[in-house]
Formats: C-alpha cells, structure tokens, sequence
C-alpha cells in the first residue's frame, strides 16, 4: 500500500513512460575512490548539474549511465536481471515508486543513512506497505503547455487552439513514452474526461494528428530541445525543467496558470531516487544524502530549472511558473490517481500506435 497522498504533498510542499529497455554508458568511474557505484540519471541538464555536485566530494565514485527512453523504460530490465540489475542508485518519479514499490525493490530508507531526509517534507516520502521509506526525494516540478512567443504565430490561450491551422506543423507532441502520458491526460481533462475517462482525450489527440499540426512526436525528452531551439516547432507540453532552461535563451510563455475554462491543465510531481536492494546501498545513500544537503539541492535545481526539496535551499524566482501556493494548486493543478497511472502505460502506448500514428500528417 502506497501511503503518498498527492494533494497532501502538493498543498505540503509545492507552495516551499510506456515501457522499453535498454540503457546508455555515460562515463567510466576515477580511481581512487572508496566505493563505486552505478547510478542512472536522466540526461540534457539533469546530469550536467549532477555531475557537477559529485565532483564536490571523494567518498564516493559513480558510473554514470542515462535513462533510454521516460523513466519507467528502465524498470522491465530491472525486474529481467532482478537480483542483480547492475543499478544502485535509480532516478525516477512518483510513478516509478508506485511500481518499485509493489515490486519490493527498494532499500529501506532510514534517517540514520540519510540525514538530510530530516529537512524535506515528510508528505513527499513514500512508503511500501510495510512502512519502509523507499525514496529520496530532489525536486519539486511540473508537467504543462509552454511555447515560444518569439515563434509562434499567434497568442495561444485555450486548449482548442492546438488545433488553428496556423499551428501547422509546430507543435512537437510527446508520445506516452514520456511524461506518463499526462499530455493525453490533460486532454482528456479539458473536454470532460480524466486518467480513468480516456476518451476525449484519445479523440482530441486524433483531431490533432489528422490537423496536421504536429510537426514532431518526441519519444525522448532529448527530441523536444533541438526541435523548438531550431525553431522547427514552437509548442510542446514536458516538465516545467525544460521551459525555464529554454527561457534563459529565448522568450518562453508558460501555461501553467491559466484560468480553468482555458483547457489547460498542470500537473505537480516529484523527483527523486531510489536505492536498490544490493550491496552498495550504504554508498548510494552516502551519495544521495549528499547530494540533496541546503546547499547541494539549491544549485541542482537552480541547474535544471526546478524547486528544491530541501526546506532551507533558496529558490530562484525564474522559477514562479511552478511555485503554487494553496490555492493556486486546487485552481490551476490536477493530481492524478498515480498509482492507476502506472499500471496503464502498455495499453496507452500500444493505443497510441495503433490509433494515432497512423492519422499522423
């Protein structure tokens, strides 16, 4: 039993993908360390920044390898190879601890092994169903809308104007492989459905396809960077990371907060890591307590463009679109049923083939 209850989490702390396998070497680890061990991180900024805080210490050294794919891509090889999945220390989100934990992969997380633990909201803590912590929360961000203003050919306000044929061709739109499909989600939301009501969204989605205004399908998150800096496209939905670090080049509109009858919907989540079960979990906790102390969190997320975890890191004020106070949350943010998210992401992704690639122009 997943104890997290997301709008306990969101009202906490906010205010403060398919699956596939495969991995990619990053770096081999120094000599000289204590103890090595394997961590996947997410790629583009996420492991500049990371990088950049390990080099801060000695203790431990670390071999870097990058999520192929959303993060829930890792997790077949895992259970494949499981006990011996070659991973220590696994970055993901809150779907990705709802599957972990039914699975019973995770180390216990306890304050004596990470005490920096005691300075981040104990809502965003999520336990298995015997109590056990099994992640290590980082960062506070957000799923939503964004373009460029300085590409785009008109100002873009409701949901329906994903469909003016002025948008021909700009919009690069992020298959289920990422974000766990909350893109279709929020379809479906704005035209009266939700996560469990599918159906106006799937429809909404193949209006678009057929309108000819996706000009891109990202099944990365690497695929939606070069796509908008290139100007190609203009429009994209993915984690509000990307549009902060894309805003400090070019003029960026979030639609983060926008009026519910616009449409448009936010979805507030999670990062973190994971300690697997194996024998160098005392060294991955080394690690990841290190990493998410005041000072480490703030300039982790002061790199990737997303709010710290840690209750005395500072935050940046670039990063307003996903700060929500109480009442911005319930009038701008939907927390999905998480847990019936995870569970969904074959049939989402196997429905996207069969149903929406084909109408692609």
């Amino acid at each position: 039993m997943i104890t997290l209850s997301r709008r306990d989490v969101l009202k906490t702390a906010a205010s403060a993908a398919a699956f596939g396998t495969g991995i990619s070497g990053l770096s081999f680890p120094a000599a000289g360390a204590a103890e090595t061990i394997t961590a996947m991180e997410w790629g583009d900024t996420y492991i500049t920044a990371i990088k950049q805080i390990a080099s801060k210490q000695t203790d431990v050294d670390i071999n870097w390898q990058l999520h192929a794919g959303g993060s829930a891509a890792i997790l077949p090889k895992i259970k494949a190879t499981w006990p011996n999945p070659g991973i220590d220390l696994l970055t993901g989100w809150d779907v990705s601890w709802q599957i972990i934990a039914r699975e019973g992969w995770a180390e216990p997380v306890t304050l004596e092994q990470v005490p920096n633990l005691a300075d981040i909201p104990q809502k965003l803590l999520v336990r298995d169903d015997g109590g056990n912590i099994i992640n290590i929360p980082r960062t506070l961000s957000a799923y939503f809308w964004y373009y460029r203003e300085d590409a785009a050919p008109f100002e873009i306000t409701k949901i329906d104007d994903l469909l003016d044929p002025r948008l021909a061709g700009k919009i690069v739109f992020p298959s289920p492989l990422l974000n766990s499909n909350m893109q279709i989600v929020g379809l479906a939301l704005a035209k009266g459905g939700n996560e469990r009501n599918m159906e106006p969204g799937w429809d909404f989605v193949k209006k678009l396809a057929q309108s000819g205004n996706i000009g891109r399908v990202a099944n990365t998150g690497s695929d939606i960077g070069p796509s908008l800096d290139s100007g190609e496209t203009c429009l994209t939905f993915e984690g509000g990371s990307g549009a902060i670090e894309r805003g400090r080049r070019y003029k960026i509109r979030s639609l983060s907060k926008m009026a519910p009858e616009t449409g448009f919907k936010t979805f507030l989540f999670q990062e973190g890591w994971c300690v697997l079960k194996g024998p160098r979990k005392d060294a991955a906790m080394k690690f990841a307590n290190f990493a998410i102390d005041p000072e480490n969190n703030a300039e982790f997320n002061r790199s990737i463009g997303a709010v710290p975890v840690n209750i005395k890191s500072a935050a940046s004020d670039e990063l307003k679109p996903m700060l929500f106070n109480n009442e911005e949350t319930e009038k701008y943010a939907y927390i999905p049923d998480w847990s019936y998210v995870s569970e969904q992401a074959d049939a989402w992704n196997k429905r996207w083939e069969q149903e929406v690639v084909p109408l692609l122009r």
